[in-house]
């Protein structure tokens, strides 16, 4: 199937995912700068569909935000995770990071901006193993993203974020990609896998 470089309506996604939510001018530049390998151009449909099965979708930009779903990104828990993001806002600029599974309970998201992490946030079902900067203003607001003051502290327990936090923190530093349905964009998407 051959792919114009015509209008494309997005697809949601979210759920049981993890992308990143970046500045860039066109999915091209955010290819390039992820390292993109084994390069193809696709529809939003397809793209999303690959994204779910291992490949990583870089998407045509809805306002200032190229949204890259995949499973093939790396997870909150890798090695190197966060020098990664830092890698990626030294040249991108802006560099949003999410993470949802239900069945896990793992959530995560991460604010870098200029090669600067602002904020990371991971819950990995039992606890919070990554956790730098200060609780953001919308965190605070949706009631999640803290952790214990003690080791006796369990209040905590009540900030435990869920899917539907993730993309509501999301929605408010950037797009909820629950909420894309339908929205033109130009041009296809590029999919492919990160060189290792």
């Amino acid at each position: 199937m051959v792919f114009g470089m015509g209008v494309d309506r997005a697809v949601p996604f979210g759920y049981r995912c993890w992308w990143l939510a970046v500045t860039a001018p066109d999915a091209a530049t955010a290819a390039d700068v992820l390292g993109l390998i084994r390069r193809k151009r696709a529809t939003w449909a397809h793209g999303v569909e690959l994204a779910h099965g291992g490949a990583v979708f870089v998407a045509p930009p809805i306002g200032p935000w190229v949204l890259v779903p995949g499973r093939g990104l790396p997870d909150a828990s890798s090695p190197g995770f966060l020098e990664w993001v830092v890698g990626l806002s030294a040249r991108l600029g802006h560099v949003q990071f999410f993470q949802t599974h239900r069945f896990t309970g793992t959530c995560a998201w991460v604010l870098a901006a200029g090669g600067r992490v602002r904020r990371a946030y991971h819950f990995d079902g039992a606890g919070v193993p990554l956790f730098e900067g200060e609780v953001t203003v919308d965190e605070t607001a949706l009631g999640v993203g803290t952790r214990p003051e003690s080791d006796d502290d369990e209040s905590w327990w009540d900030t435990v974020p869920g899917e539907d936090d993730v993309l509501a923190l999301a929605r408010r530093w950037s797009v909820d990609p629950m909420t894309i349905e339908g929205v033109a964009t130009d041009g296809d998407g590029i999919t492919g896998r990160l060189r290792h």
